[in-house]
């Protein structure tokens, strides 16, 4: 009966209210601990468990505005009372600060991209409109275009679909410009850029100097450059100098060398220092007039990914400044709109910032050009509609005004006894005894994680396993070869940079293919939208420009010198002609004689730049690339052995007795250009090593592939466990 209301539900209303949700399987949740007390959250029958609302906020809403990240994963004394199964979902109607913690590989970064799939399967519904974007610090986040094809059957026990999203991906300009324009459709990226005129004095000093800290005198330069340039000067001719709203680096470095006013001010070494600094800076290639706005990267509907990973050491100063112009931009306009009283929806979104590795750019001890930016869009945001999610490994090593405006907190697998307290004590919710056990906490199993939601403050947190990916997880490898192959196109600094002159560094600048580099952004080519999804076919497309641009590249006259960052080809190394192909050599091998392995030498070069050289070798050379790559679907790890001091046959042989402790077996030696490729095989396993040795050190990269993350993992650990001490 349907007592107190003379209107009965219809059919399809009654059998929507009254269908509880789905359980999530037990075979779904393999780990599924006892937990003794009781569990009390904000459950819907229809839904699951809700995270990061109120009851009364939920009964106006329902099931608008949740995305499903995981289930409960845990056990109780009394069965009636446990939670075990329920979908956990969480509210992305409402601002939130949430942080996830974790130690490395725990899956911190996969909650992550669970988190940016859920707003926009939200989006696509119509339930919110907001934009997201993920500052990606680790290059784990440009594959979500692809489906998670790899997980098809565990998506099945979760009553889920693979499926790839349109994201939006930015990475340096310089390398975006050296790309071929069908990767740059096919993959949806575009080109990042900073305007220098975005940068304050202390920004300058974070890129200028590792850790910000630069002398009184070039800090007073910089400032004094700054100030010049925006307000015009007069050079010594007479000439005056026009203000400028917008400049370049050369704008910069060219009144250092033409304002009569710094000359007579700053000693000859304090600029040539300066102008070094600022050459170095020009050539990360992303430093360029007009610069990317927040306006191009929250787009409402839109998820945005910055990958700057093709930066290398250089990525976590320009994230910071760029976090840093994102949180200001995106927190000036929303303020803006409140006090004006109108939607500014058309000018920028509600907008949510997932920010990975956060304790680079907000460290609890230190500044960083984002820390202050960051701290005030949490404590702000959600009054003015946004969200701010943290994610680190190093819980203890995030700034504390940032974590204690977390409402929501997902916390996996910790290990160190800092990390656990700072959990402790941060927790918006209760943490039983059982959960602060270092024992228990630290052996959490990989996409395991306690949940705490401030919403139920006075109840305790719970186990959550998180659901599986709809979209794959982790950087594309062949993009990301394709961004170390275009690396190689571009010179590194100078070994001396003192003796560099101006007219060589206008030459070393030289971009191909490009209009006039002192204009805008806006003067860059036109990039159409690509299709929502990329079918097999596209991705063949995108292979066969991959491989062909890969190729071109390392028949160019100039690899040894790019392989070895060297300013100049050296004396002892003779010039081979144009028309001469490196010979190639395939031998069948099941015993390995180390006296039949080429090591190539490299004179004069540092340790670090003996590993970087060789790896790229391995990698990019066209024979071990074939060997290695044989499938799109194919993993990839490496490690690189160095030893000083030790007998060359004795490295040989011992590195490829650690690869064979992995069950590999010996396939072939490849010789070609100095170097012999060892190669294993096993059961999908592929791995190969070459040896560089400068002086007295010795480096042998070695990468293992397989289309089966799982198998590339465990191999790698066994060579490493099996090479330590040797």
């Amino acid at each position: 009966m349907n007592e107190g209301n003379d209107t009965p539900l219809e059919p399809e209303d009654a059998a929507r209210l009254d269908k509880p949700v789905d359980l999530i399987p037990k075979s779904a949740l393999p780990y599924r601990p006892r937990v003794g007390a009781p569990l009390d959250l904000l459950v819907d029958l229809n839904v699951g468990i809700v995270l990061g609302r109120s009851e009364s906020f939920h009964r106006k809403y329902r099931s608008a505005g949740l995305g499903c990240i995981g289930g409960v994963s845990e056990t109780a004394d009394d069965l009636l009372l446990s939670l075990m199964g329920m979908p956990v979902n969480l509210d992305l109607m409402s601002p939130h600060v949430m942080f996830v913690a974790g130690k490395r590989g725990s899956g911190k970064s996969y909650t992550l991209g669970i988190i940016a799939e859920e707003l926009a399967l939200a989006m696509e519904r119509k339930e919110i409109e907001v934009a997201a974007v993920v500052i990606d610090t680790v290059d784990v986040f440009r594959q979500m275009v692809e489906p998670n094809s790899d997980q098809s059957e565990l998506l099945q026990k979760w009553s889920l679909t693979e499926r790839g999203f349109p994201v939006n991906v930015y990475i340096p300009r310089r390398t975006y410009i050296s790309l071929p324009d069908e990767v740059k459709k096919k993959a949806r990226l575009f080109p990042l850029s900073i305007g220098p005129r975005e940068l304050t004095v202390s920004d300058w000093g974070y890129v200028l100097e590792k850790g910000g800290s630069l002398s009184t005198a070039m800090e007073n330069l910089i400032s004094e450059v700054l100030e010049s340039v925006r307000r015009g000067y007069a050079q010594e001719s007479g000439e005056r100098v026009r203000l400028k709203r917008d400049f370049s680096i050369k704008d910069m470095i060219a009144c250092i060398e033409q304002n009569p006013s710094i000359d007579e001010l700053y000693k000859p070494a304090t600029k040539m220092a300066m102008i070094q600094r600022l050459k170095r800076a020009d050539r990360l290639g992303v430093f360029h007039p007009g610069g990317t706005s927040a306006q191009d990267l929250a787009v409402a509907g839109q998820i945005t990914v910055i990958d700057v990973a093709p930066l290398g050491s250089d990525a976590e100063a320009v994230l910071a400044i760029l976090t840093n112009m994102l949180c200001r931009q995106v927190l000036t306009y929303r303020m803006a709109w409140t006090d004006e009283g109108t939607s500014a929806r058309e000018e920028l979104p509600p907008t949510w910032l997932i920010i990975d590795e956060a304790h680079t750019l907000v460290p609890r001890a230190g500044d960083t050009p984002a820390k202050d930016a960051v701290i005030g869009y949490a404590k702000l945001g959600r009054r003015f509609g946004c969200s701010l999610v943290l994610c680190t490994q190093q819980p203890s090593a995030v700034s504390d005004d940032a974590i204690s405006q977390a409402d929501l907190i997902v916390s996996h697998s910790l290990s160190h006894d800092n990390d656990i307290r700072a959990l402790q004590q941060r927790a918006p919710a209760v943490m039983p005894d059982q959960f602060k056990d270092k024992v228990f906490i630290s052996s959490l199993p990989r996409g395991v994680a306690l949940a705490f939601d401030q919403s139920t403050e006075n109840k305790r947190g719970f186990i959550m396993q998180v659901r599986p990916r709809l979209s794959q997880h982790g950087g594309t490898d062949r993009l990301s070869g394709l961004f170390e192959a275009v690396k190689l196109l571009t010179p590194e600094e100078p070994a001396d940079e003192v003796d560099m002159e101006p007219e060589d560094y206008e030459e070393d600048l030289e971009e191909p293919e490009v209009g006039p580099e002192e204009q805008a952004s806006e003067d860059l080519p036109e990039v159409p939208r690509p299709p929502l999804k990329l079918s097999k076919d596209d991705w063949k497309t995108l292979d066969g420009w991959m491989k062909q641009y890969i190729e071109e590249l390392f028949q160019h006259r100039s690899q040894e010198l790019d392989l070895t960052d060297e300013p100049a080809p050296r004396d002892a190394i003779p010039e081979e002609p144009e028309s001469v192909v490196p010979k190639l050599e395939h031998v069948p091998i099941t015993d390995l004689d180390p006296t039949d392995v080429q090591i190539r030498r490299f004179e004069n070069i540092p340790k670090t730049l003996l590993s970087k050289a060789s790896m790229r070798k391995v990698l990019y050379s066209r024979t071990s690339h074939e060997f290695l790559f044989t499938s799109e679907d194919d993993f990839r790890d490496q490690l690189a052995v160095e030893r000083s001091g030790v007998q060359a046959d004795d490295f040989v042989s011992a590195v490829a007795r650690g690869i064979q402790s992995a069950g590999l077996e010996l396939d072939r030696l490849i010789h070609e250009d100095g170097f012999t490729f060892v190669c294993f095989r096993k059961n999908g396993l592929r791995a190969a090593f070459a040896v560089g040795v400068t002086g007295e050190a010795f480096c042998a990269p070695v990468v293992v592939i397989s289309s089966d993350r799982r198998l590339v993992e465990r191999a790698v650990d066994k060579i490493r466990a099996a090479l330590q001490g040797k």
